[in-house]
């Protein structure tokens, strides 16, 4: 099957990109200054106490630095302890190794595995892949150091060089961050006021978007719940919300687009009044959607069923809202340490095997060479490494388009204006406009945001590598190199060891969406708790996915990338939900209807089989259930229910007989 989003454009000019990108929206600016406030004290404090590596303090502001304090916090808080954690097996590697070389490149090769592996499958990832990025850069330092004396003093100073910009960080967004209790709820207004304008014909939003949206604001709701207990007992119910919300967007997405207002208007009443319940903790003026029974009787059967849809999705939305306000906390459940598949799916050993050789790759050139400036190559191979070489690579050019332009605003800098400062007034100056303009950068999405982390730390390398002002343009010139051999080296391996093109993942994850789209059919009295939302999530990640293609195609093979010619886009798959999401809601007197419950298991088996031939690249299968040729179902009249909006959907996929 094939992989392409249907009437999506593929490609992104880049002018208008980056204008939605960088564009002013709520809360930016607030974010820009914490950011350079944070950069500008660490830089400040780095040149009077003449702490080491002051370009590394003042770049881990941007690390820690997140959207809402309680990120902020938690992301600090992890640092430290990962810092902590290396800084001691540091000391512990170097009793091995300081006197064996011979040792070094196999514990650096351990650590740079179990830290990739543990990115990957467990929840303290973060944490492990932080405290192992550490733990290997410190030991390429021994070659540099006179002594042994001189590098645990260094190794000591490296902690504190660690720990201090995310206690600044923590402690300037708490006294000046995005509350995320007030954030959540500014998220929730704009996401239910875009759909109420989606219902009452005003679409202001891209659908898609504000299903991103409102999939990315359950994380957002966790970290409120560590701000505030009443959040934390409704979460459960929140998430409920969100779920209802997400599945909304998807019928919005069938909605005719004709639909009369005398529909559209009570709906859309019933989504404003959940909003204002849920902002004012008060209950809904409504307790449930009405909309004219005339009405909806006069539109056409498809249009009928949606509508029919819409109604109930809305009515346990405002549920959910009405329950809010007399929730008993629910027990939460247990979090597991690893994913499911942690030791039995070989992606993540062969991706940290890529990435462990790379790194090795990186240190051993460096070495051989006696060129220690180029070590970034080492921390480029760290934080590119991700599970596509689509991501690999789109992260790689924003890394070296931002080292680039950072490096060359600091040449410039260099030539022209240290040169001419003579105290850390000017210098403070000088740190803080160009973190503010790093900072507006990385606060975009994800699509730009490293580039303007990297623009920052290129400067600060090329700036602060003393305590005086620069006068040399060679550590700019080794670091800009260093980034170059990284990328070199991640795009050799990750292109032609196992490779993992964006394609097959975004197959792998429509097949997950069909096998959970087969078992909502096949189960409709018993609906698992958060199916919609587990399958929307999975479109919304191939979509994402797919968007990156472009990044990989002059990388990996034809073999690699390509697609059989016949079979499902993403437009298709997304319409093949909604118009399950819609059956979901059928009324319960149709459930006993013996030929609708054959209906069910044929399209079951469906989605079954399909699923298992996109997995193998095979196209869609032939429809084999009752009632013949799927795409007889255009013919059919009279059948005024939602099997038949879902049968015209596999129409469009299934090939004809």
């Amino acid at each position: 099957m094939t992989t392409s989003t249907s009437g999506q454009p593929r490609r992104t000019t880049l002018l208008p990109f980056l204008r939605s990108e960088l564009a002013p929206r709520p809360g930016r600016m607030r974010a820009v200054w914490r950011i350079t406030v944070g950069c500008t004290l660490i830089v400040v404090l780095g040149m009077v106490f003449q702490i080491p590596l002051p370009a590394y303090m003042a770049y881990l502001v941007f690390l820690v630095s997140r959207e809402e304090t309680a990120a902020t916090f938690t992301t600090g808080l992890g640092a430290a302890v990962a810092t902590t954690v290396a800084v001691a097996l540091s000391f512990l590697f170097y009793l091995l190794d300081a006197g064996e070389p011979a040792l070094r490149i196999p514990l650096l090769a351990l650590s740079t595995f179990i830290a990739m592996f543990f990115a990957r499958t467990s929840t303290l990832g973060p944490i492990v892949f932080l405290a192992g990025f550490i733990l290997v850069l410190s030991q390429t330092l021994i070659d540099d150091v006179p002594s042994v004396e001189f590098l645990t003093r260094f190794l000591l100073w490296l902690w504190f060089v660690l720990v201090l910009p995310a206690f600044v960080t923590v402690f300037i967004d708490l006294l000046w961050g995005e509350d995320p209790v007030a954030l959540l709820r500014a998220r929730v207004d704009a996401l239910l006021r875009e759909t109420v304008k989606t219902l009452e014909g005003k679409p202001h939003a891209d659908l898609t978007e504000l299903q991103n949206e409102a999939v990315r604001s359950i994380e957002l709701c966790a970290h409120a719940g560590m701000w505030d207990k009443k959040v934390k007992a409704k979460s459960q119910t929140d998430l409920g919300l969100f779920e209802g919300l997400a599945t909304l967007l998807s019928l919005l997405k069938i909605l005719h687009a004709q639909t009369p207002l005398a529909v559209r208007l009570p709906l859309a009443e019933t989504i404003d009044a959940c909003r204002v319940a849920i902002l004012t903790n008060t209950a809904p003026a409504l307790s449930h959607c009405v909309v004219d029974e005339d009405v909806i009787s006069s539109l056409e059967p498809a249009d009928h069923v949606v509508v029919a849809a819409i109604v109930h999705t809305s009515n346990r939305i405002l549920q959910g809202a009405a329950v809010r306000l007399s929730e008993v906390p629910a027990p939460r459940p247990a979090k597991r340490l690893f994913a499911p598949d942690a030791f039995t799916n070989r992606g993540y050993v062969q991706f940290a095997l890529k990435t462990t050789l790379a790194v090795t790759l990186a240190y051993i050139t460096y070495t051989l060479l006696d060129w220690p400036g180029i070590r970034t190559a080492v921390t480029t191979c760290f934080f590119v490494a991700l599970g596509s070489m689509a991501e690999t690579m789109h992260k790689l050019s924003l890394r070296l388009t931002g080292a680039i332009v950072g490096g060359a605003v600091a040449g410039l800098c260099i030539v022209y204006l240290l040169p001419h400062m003579t105290d850390i007034g000017q210098l403070s100056l000088l740190i803080a406009v160009m973190s503010a303009l790093s900072a507006w950068v990385a606060t975009s999405s994800d699509r730009l945001a490293y580039a303007g982390m990297q623009m920052a730390f290129a400067f600060y390398l090329g700036i602060l590598h003393d305590y005086a002002p620069a006068t040399d343009l060679t550590v700019l010139r080794d670091r800009v190199a260093g980034i170059l051999l990284g990328n070199i080296l991640m795009s050799v391996i990750f292109s032609t060891l196992w490779p993992v093109s964006a394609a097959q993942l975004v197959r792998s994850s429509m097949a997950r969406t069909l096998d959970l789209l087969a078992k909502l059919v096949s189960t409709p009295g018993a609906r698992t708790r958060f199916a919609d939302l587990a399958v929307i999530q999975e479109l919304l990640r191939a979509r994402k996915l797919a968007s990156l293609n472009i990044f990989e195609e002059s990388f990996l093979s034809a073999h690699a990338t390509a697609t059989p010619a016949e079979g499902m886009t993403l437009a298709q798959l997304d319409r093949l939900a909604s118009a399950v999401f819609v059956m979901q809601e059928q009324s319960a007197a149709e459930e006993g209807d013996a030929a609708l419950v054959q209906e069910r298991e044929a399209v079951a088996s469906w989605l079954a089989e399909a699923a298992s031939r996109l997995k193998s690249g095979r196209g869609a299968p032939l429809w084999l259930g009752p009632g013949g040729d799927a795409r007889a179902v255009r013919d059919r009249t009279g059948r005024d229910d939602a099997m038949a909006q879902l049968r015209a959907e596999i129409a469009d996929v299934a090939p004809a007989r």
